[in-house]
């Protein structure tokens, strides 16, 4: 049930997620769904959790603090764009359950592993995840949801409109302007963010 009600909303979005639309797509009475779920909160929350069980880290995990919390950002990133409902509900809701101190616990004790104290540990592991979701968020609808292509084709349309004398900084960067939802992107924030936090990690 909960698989299918994550599909669903990655499929049609979170508007279209209801306890009715669930029962028609199981084939079932909406108070079977009643039966396992106490509310759309509760779905919600439940969808979450289940979606982060495809986040795959590499094997083995990397043993350097930086290296790993790249690993760590990039699976998380994946993720999220295969199941697009997920970053919208992590932005909205804070969901906490047995599967997110799971991926905590993973975490940790690899950083540990690396000298870095849990506490410390736990702020770069959220840093993470912020950048990442919030970058997710960002790149879905503008190079997810439509080509790559079209939305490089928006910031040309946009700027065809302007008069290039007063936008000459810009108008010399629109190629670059197009990249902005890109993988490129996000490895460039997702690097600088790893490395800053590994070099201020406290030990343990």
């Amino acid at each position: 049930m909960i698989e299918a009600a994550l599909a669903l909303a990655d499929e049609a979005g979170l508007d279209a997620l209801s306890m009715q639309s669930l029962a028609r797509r199981l084939d079932c009475g909406v108070m079977t769904i009643y039966g396992y779920i106490e509310s759309k909160d509760d779905l919600l929350d439940a969808i979450a959790q289940w979606g982060l069980r495809d986040l795959r880290l590499p094997r083995p995990l990397p043993g350097e603090a930086e290296a790993l919390l790249v690993a760590w950002g990039r699976a998380l990133r994946t993720t999220l764009v295969e199941h697009p409902s997920l970053p919208v509900i992590f932005l909205a809701r804070a969901v906490i359950g047995p599967g997110i101190f799971r991926g905590v616990e993973v975490l940790l004790r690899a950083l540990s592993e690396d000298g870095v104290a849990p506490a410390a540990g736990v702020h770069a592991i959220y840093a993470v995840l912020i950048y990442a979701t919030g970058f997710a968020a960002w790149e879905i609808p503008r190079a997810r949801r439509q080509p790559r292509a079209a939305y490089e084709a928006s910031w040309r349309r946009a700027f065809a409109s302007l008069p290039p004398a007063d936008f000459p900084l810009s108008g010399g960067v629109l190629d670059e302007l197009g990249q902005v939802a890109a993988d490129e992107q996000f490895q460039l924030g997702l690097t600088a963010l790893a490395a800053g936090l590994a070099a201020g990690l406290t030990p343990t």
